[in-house]
């Protein structure tokens, strides 16, 4: 036994893609961080260098007593609380699976329609990059002939094209580069532009839908997916205050507050 904890040991760190003293960081830790959303955009050797910075420091940090100062471990109660607090509310908020219906999600759009005002010049595109450019001007040649739709599903598994974009929406400060903006603000809706080179084997080629002057109101339907994460806000907010008033009432708790 003794033997197999050893070579099960010596397996995990053997493995370890950083050190510092006894402390490894592991390949499956890396993945397991960089999916997170906090960590959106940190590359992999970002995060392997601030790991070991850190490490560094909290090894110090144990040397010369931090852990057992008085501040640190008021610090850390504190986190512990709002830790367990902020996990047992996603808890109660999981139970509840609100999804916003349609009629509210319309209800709050013609209730506050002001809020939805455009803050600039706004365009609503279709637009796909090619690597190729051969591939882009056989595309907008189809497309020209045809429709966007059918050629863009025509292209769907083709290797040259390395971004599809269908009904995006983008204020004027959002595009780029300039020469895009450009040829946006030539077209008229529903016009399929020429093939743009924007760079080394970058090509693109946009349809104008839509455009959109600044301080005006957005169809509905642009509008929806904003509207439905503001109602899911809302009622997070109702269930914990229903939820903290609950717990007030069934445990009879004693709160008071002191002024000075």
């Amino acid at each position: 036994m003794l033997s197999l904890a050893a070579c099960s040991e010596k397996e995990k760190t053997d493995k370890y893609v950083a050190k510092v003293n006894d402390s490894y960081l592991t390949e499956e830790q890396i993945k397991a961080a960089l999916s997170n959303e906090i960590y959106s955009g940190k590359t992999r050797e970002d995060f392997i260098n601030e790991w070991i910075q850190r490490e560094v420091l909290y090894q110090q940090a144990v040397k010369e007593g931090i852990l057992k100062d008085d501040l640190f471990k008021s610090l850390m109660e504190n986190s512990e609380k709002e830790l367990a607090a902020t996990l047992f509310m996603n808890k109660m908020i999981d139970k509840e699976k609100y999804e916003p219906a349609e009629d509210e999600i319309k209800e709050y759009y013609e209730k506050h329609k002001d809020e939805f005002k455009l803050k600039d010049y706004a365009y609503r595109v279709n637009i796909l990059y090619f690597s190729d450019f051969d591939k882009a001007v056989k595309f907008r040649n189809s497309a020209v002939e045809s429709n966007w739709k059918n050629s863009s599903n025509m292209m769907k598994n083709d290797p040259s094209v390395y971004s599809n974009e269908e009904g995006a929406f983008m204020y004027r400060y959002q595009v780029e580069p300039q020469s895009l903006l450009r040829t946006l603000a030539n077209l008229n809706n529903d016009e399929i532009s020429v093939v743009l080179e924007l760079g080394k084997s970058n090509y693109a080629v946009v349809q104008l839908l839509q455009e959109f002057e600044k301080d005006s109101l957005p169809p509905y339907e642009l509008t929806k997916g904003e509207i439905k994460e503001k109602l899911i806000i809302i009622k997070k907010k109702e269930i914990i205050k229903t939820q903290i008033d609950k717990l007030i009432t069934d445990h009879n708790l004693e709160i008071k507050r002191y002024s000075e």
